[in-house]
Order: C-alpha cells, then structure tokens, then sequence
C-alpha cells in the first residue's frame, strides 16, 4: 500500500471545501434573487382569487382583521365604495400537501358567492388536483353558508350540512378543501357579526 503524504490529503480536502463553498454561495444567491418574484407571483394569484369569487361589479377590496390567524379575509367593494362581499383565504391539509382555498361570500346574503382552490400543486395530478376544476369547486356557489358543507360520503354523519360530491378517487383533497369553505364561513360570521 502506497505511503500518504501531507499534500496527498491536503489537495483533494481543499477542493472539496471550495466546490461545496462555491455550491453554497451559488444556491444562496439563487434563493435571494427567486425570493422577491415567487412572494410577488403568491400575492398576484391571491388577489385574482379574490376578484374570482367576488361579484362581477367588484372593483376594489381591503384587509379586514380577524381573531383566526390561520385566515385571511378582506372585504369587496364596487366602483361606488358598496361592500359587496367578503372573501376569506383559508388552507387545509390535502393528499399531498396544504390547499389553499378562496371562498366568496355575499355581504348582504350570506350566501357563498363562489369558491376558488388557487393552489393545490402538492396534490396528485388527474386525481386532488381537480378541485380546482369548476366541477368541484362550482357546487359551493349560490348555496347559503348557516350551515356549512360536507362531502357526500360524510352527509349521514353531517345531516344538517349541504352536501357536495367529492372528486372521485381524492376523498381526501375534496374533504381538505371542504374544511376550508367551513373555516371561511366561520371566519365570515366573526367580521360580518353574522350568527354562529
């Protein structure tokens, strides 16, 4: 077996340390650039998913507080200054990974305006993926919110909700995203002083 050398070790040793170095400051300078662009692209699909559940007259909106951390709510505005409705951003763990649902509430009515799962891109494709589909997400629209919702599977054990068929084959997602409407609804009759 050949004898080692100080040197032998010492080369290999101090390549290695400056490649992972150089790897490091390269990933952190990739991070910091992507990290400004990827809050903005977050922020953007949050506010179409406001005006997405809103009413078509909706022109403008605001933050409004609520004692649910976990939530985030703001009330629309058309042209005119009118409150319209509210729309509550909520999330719940799916499948794979956090859903995240706009639900859309008339101010006046209480009736849920329409609902929007603007991101569930930790589900499975073909399968919890589609709750974002109109198919799904359609049925929370014009229905009113006192009682809350459920999937199909669950209406025995939850009569006095208004039951939506679940995406078949994503039980789990459709019921993620089920929670999160229910949330929104609850948040909804903090804000607007509604019953609970």
């Amino acid at each position: 077996m050949p004898k080692l050398n100080a040197k032998d070790i010492l080369i290999p040793t101090v390549a290695l340390v400056l490649i992972c170095g150089i790897s490091t400051g390269l990933l952190a300078a990739t991070n910091e650039m992507t990290k400004e662009p990827i809050a903005q692209a977050e922020i953007q699909s949050q506010n179409d998913s406001i005006m997405l559940v809103s009413a078509d007259t909706a022109a403008d909106f605001k933050t409004v507080e609520t004692s649910d951390d976990s939530a985030q709510c703001f009330e629309v505005y058309d042209s005119s200054g009118t409150l319209l409705s509210y729309a509550v951003a909520t999330s719940s763990k799916g499948y794979g990974g956090t859903i995240k649902v706009m639900t859309g509430i008339d101010a006046e009515t209480g009736d849920v305006i329409g609902v929007n799962v603007y991101d569930n891109s930790t589900e499975t494709p073909g399968l919890g993926a589609k709750t974002s589909e109109d198919d799904f997400s359609g049925q929370f629209g014009g229905n009113q919110s006192d009682t809350g919702f459920t999937v199909s599977k669950d209406a025995d054990k939850n009569p006095d909700k208004t039951s939506v068929d679940a995406v078949t084959g994503a039980t789990i997602s459709s019921r993620a995203v089920v929670k999160a409407v229910n949330q929104a609804i609850d948040v909804f009759k903090q804000v607007s002083g509604g019953a609970e």
